[in-house]
């Protein structure tokens, strides 16, 4: 299985036609918008009262699932502690062991991806990118 964090936003055509193949899920989280086309993270990073977006009624969701991770502040030092949700969003898909990571922020995230690369593990991509994604999703395929 392929997981793909999309974070807000970086909902292309192109990205939500990945869905239709085998084998790859889409991940996001609500921490700014609410968005439906994708698969929501049971492991949001630093989930608080203040979500908007959630709701004791509409999520499958345990307390003890919303923790940060061990490399929280890592992705803190390279993001900027000033970029909370987006440091949320990065952990969230580092909890969900996903393998790409799509945004459509270039300035905080994507210009900063070869670092976050080296303490998640994650490949990051900007969203209009799709012949990387689609590079990328084919050498993951060849190895599995």
């Amino acid at each position: 299985m392929i997981k793909i964090y999309c974070e807000d936003v970086a909902m292309t055509k192109e990205i939500k036609s990945l869905q239709n193949i085998a084998d790859i899920e889409l991940i996001s989280f609500p921490f700014e918008n609410k968005n439906r086309k994708v698969i929501r993270s049971n492991y949001p990073s630093e989930l608080t009262m203040e979500s908007t977006f959630i709701t004791l009624d509409d999520t499958k969701i345990d307390i003890s699932n919303t923790d940060r991770s061990e490399i929280f502040e890592l992705i803190e030092k390279v993001i900027g502690a000033n970029n909370y949700n987006d440091i949320r969003h990065i952990d969230t898909a580092y909890k969900e062991k996903c393998q790409i990571f799509v945004s459509p922020d270039k300035g905080d995230i994507i210009s900063k991806s070869n670092d976050l690369e080296k303490y998640t593990g994650i490949k990051f991509f900007y969203c209009r990118d799709f012949e990387s994604i689609r590079m990328e999703i084919d050498k993951i395929m060849q190895k599995e």
